[in-house]
């Protein structure tokens, strides 16, 4: 009895501190810094140009089912409209290279895939933290997952193309931006100001340390990972 009292005695003495609130972002880019980078890169839509023998598309233009593009940096853009689900978007973010360019570019095997798992367990960018971007994210109903295969990497966005995050009620209700606005935010603080985090790295290793431990503890996982390593002569792309 005395012990209990003594641990709950000290227990009592130790200084408890508030856990800080998270600012939730209205916006992930100011008006202020959208205006410096329109002006410092005006926006253009340029024609999609094609190496297999597809007519060029021009830039003024719609076309059925896609509409593919460029924009005046060179990223290559493709649309196409959904009528099953309405009111919601989907954009895939494809950047070429994935496993294929571990080789070529001389890293260690599975390095891009560690990178992007890092990226999925990460988050923050520019001025805001993790904890702001989840945040974000969840108050503007996006879907984000990053991935890794063996010809590029892709994020995978989710979101609605409605108002969403708006503030106050009834006649002082003040519109949130789109979420097309917010999920292309997201979009440029990943491009232009991702932060690499040493504990998000330390998540994806664990994370691919437990699946291929899984894996081997698994008698038709092991057997695939022996057929796989059988066909494709041990190349460590297509392996655990």
């Amino acid at each position: 009895e005395e012990s209990l009292v003594k641990t709950i005695y000290e227990a009592c003495q130790i200084e408890v501190e508030p856990v800080e609130d998270v600012q939730v972002p209205h916006t992930l880019v100011s008006e202020e810094v959208l205006k410096e980078a329109l002006e410092a890169n005006p926006p253009e839509w340029q024609g999609g140009s094609f190496t297999d023998g597809t007519p060029n598309t021009p830039a003024d233009k719609l076309t059925r089912p896609f509409t593919l593009r460029r924009l005046g940096n060179g990223i290559r853009v493709g649309i196409a409209q959904n009528p099953a689900e309405s009111q919601r978007g989907h954009l895939r973010l494809v950047a070429p290279g994935g496993r294929e360019a571990e080789k070529k570019l001389g890293f260690k095997s599975g390095s891009m895939a560690v990178g992007a798992r890092a990226m999925q367990e990460g988050g923050a960018f520019g001025p805001w933290s993790r904890e702001q971007v989840e945040l974000f994210c969840v108050d503007h109903l996006l879907m984000v997952e990053i991935n890794c295969n063996e010809e590029s990497l892709t994020i995978d966005f989710v979101f609605p193309t409605t108002n969403v995050g708006n503030v106050g009620f009834g006649d002082n209700v003040e519109l949130g931006i789109t979420g097309t606005e917010a999920v292309l935010q997201v979009v440029r603080e990943v491009i232009a100001g991702f932060h690499w985090e040493e504990d998000a790295l330390g998540r994806s290793k664990q994370s691919y340390r437990s699946a291929h431990e899984s894996l081997n503890k698994s008698l038709e996982g092991k057997s695939t990972e022996m057929i796989m390593a059988a066909m494709t002569d041990n190349d460590d792309r297509y392996l655990s």
